[in-house]
C-alpha cells in the first residue's frame, strides 16, 4: 500500500512523511508539488489508498478531482490539509476522511492517519483498480474467477469470460491485498478459491464450469490451501 501527498509547503510535506514513516514504516510515501504531477502519476498507473491533498490552490479543482476519484474507487481515503476558509465548507462534495488545519497538529495529523488506516481495514469488499492513461477500471476481487499470464501481460477473467487484460506480472497480481483467496495453480493461473465447484486431479472446475490446469509440482500444495480455504469457511 502507498500513502500519496500533495503539498506546495516543503515543510509540511516533510512533516506529513515523517508521521507516517514513524508509524507506518513499512509503507512507501510519494510527494507532489504541483496537482497535475500527482494527475500525472495516477493517470500513469499510481495506486494511493492514502491521498493527503493540500487545498492551497485551486481548491474546487482538487476537491472534484478527489470526487471523481473516489466515485471510481471508493477504497481511497482522502485527507484534506487547508485553511479555515470557504473551502472547507466544499470539501463535503467528495467524501473526506479527515481534514487538517494549517499549521499543522503532529497530534491531529496522526489521528487522520490511523483513522484512514482503521476505515481500510474495515473494506468489505475489496477492489482491484487498474489506472492508466486511459482511465480508471475497477473490479471487486471477488467477481474475478481467475487469472491468466501471458508473457508480460495479465488477462483477468470473470463469470462471464475475459475482462481486462493489463501490463503486470502473476506473481505482482498476487502481492495484492484481495481481501480473498487467490491460488496459484499452474506457472501461468491464479484462481479465487471462492469460485471453485470441483477439484479433481491436476484440473479445477470453476462454479461457471471453465476448467483450469493444476500443474503436477503444485497439485499437493494446491489441494492442501484449498482444503484449508474449505474448513475455515
Amino acid at each position: 500500500m502507498d500513502i500519496g501527498i500533495l503539498e506546495y509547503d516543503k515543510e509540511i510535506a516533510y512533516q506529513l512523511t515523517e508521521v507516517i514513516n514513524e508509524n507506518c514504516p513499512h509503507i512507501q510515501v510519494k510527494v507532489w508539488e504541483h496537482d497535475s504531477s500527482l494527475k500525472e502519476d495516477i493517470s500513469s498507473g499510481g495506486l494511493y489508498k492514502i491521498l493527503f491533498l493540500s487545498l492551497e490552490r485551486d481548491p474546487m479543482e482538487i476537491i472534484e478531482y478527489s470526487r471523481r476519484l473516489q466515485d471510481l474507487h471508493p477504497d481511497v481515503k482522502i485527507i484534506y490539509i487547508t485553511e479555515l476558509n470557504n473551502s472547507v465548507f466544499e470539501v463535503f462534495h467528495s467524501t473526506p476522511t479527515y481534514i487538517l488545519s494549517r499549521p499543522l497538529n503532529i497530534g491531529h495529523v496522526k489521528k487522520a492517519l490511523e483513522k484512514a488506516l482503521h476505515e481500510l481495514s474495515l473494506s468489505k469488499e475489496k477492489n482491484f483498480t487498474i489506472i492508466n492513461k486511459q482511465g480508471i477500471y475497477t473490479i471487486p476481487y471477488t467477481k474475478i474467477y481467475y487469472v491468466e499470464s501471458d508473457k508480460r501481460k495479465l488477462n483477468i477473467y470473470g463469470e462471464e469470460g475475459l475482462v481486462k487484460t493489463i501490463n503486470l506480472k502473476i506473481s505482482d497480481f498476487l502481492k495484492y491485498e484481495h481481501g480473498v483467496y487467490f491460488l496459484q495453480c499452474h506457472k501461468s493461473y491464479a484462481v479465487n478459491l471462492m469460485n471453485i465447484s470441483q477439484l479433481e486431479k491436476y484440473e479445477i472446475v470453476l462454479e461457471n464450469g471453465m476448467k483450469l490446469p493444476i500443474s503436477q509440482s503444485r497439485y499437493m500444495d494446491t489441494k492442501s490451501q484449498y482444503m484449508d480455504y474449505l474448513e475455515n469457511e
